[in-house]
């Protein structure tokens, strides 16, 4: 059995390692992406303030059965909407561990960062299942339309 002189080094070297593998502070910036795929068309923004707050909006419309020319005007309708959306973003508190951002206390990742590039990439939910990832870009300021 540990005696409490080898105890105390063995407890201090176990804190410091569990506390390696906690959570951490996101990066801080803004995001943006679209993705247009078979299935789906879906435009994404992303802030992350302090103290792992964030705002973010999505906006999704199913177009699998939807003829290109319709296609189209849903994708210009989709990123005309997104500002308009984003007024209304609310903000939440998030988990991020290993580059994963979650909803604070939650299982399924949002948002992925990748530290060589930059980048996030958001995990769309559509009909009850996982559907699409989509890569958002690091943004000074957010597109804005006319």
């Amino acid at each position: 059995m540990f005696t409490r002189n080898t105890s105390l080094p063995f407890v201090a070297m176990l804190s410091l390692l569990l506390a390696s593998c906690g959570a951490s502070e996101a990066p801080l910036g803004r995001w943006e992406g679209v993705s247009e795929s078979t299935n789906w068309l879906v435009a994404v923004r992303l802030q992350v303030d302090p103290g792992n707050v964030i705002h973010s909006t999505a906006l999704s419309i199913n177009v699998s059965d939807t003829a290109l020319p319709e296609r189209a005007r849903l994708s210009d309708k989709i990123r005309s909407m997104l500002p308009d959306e984003w007024e209304r973003a609310t903000s939440s508190k998030v988990d991020f561990v290993n580059n994963v951002i979650r909803r604070a206390g939650g299982f399924a990742p949002m948002f992925v960062y990748d530290p060589g590039k930059g980048t996030m990439t958001f995990n769309f939910y559509g009909g009850g299942k996982h559907a699409e990832h989509v890569k958002l870009h690091p943004v000074k300021n957010f597109m804005v339309t006319d």
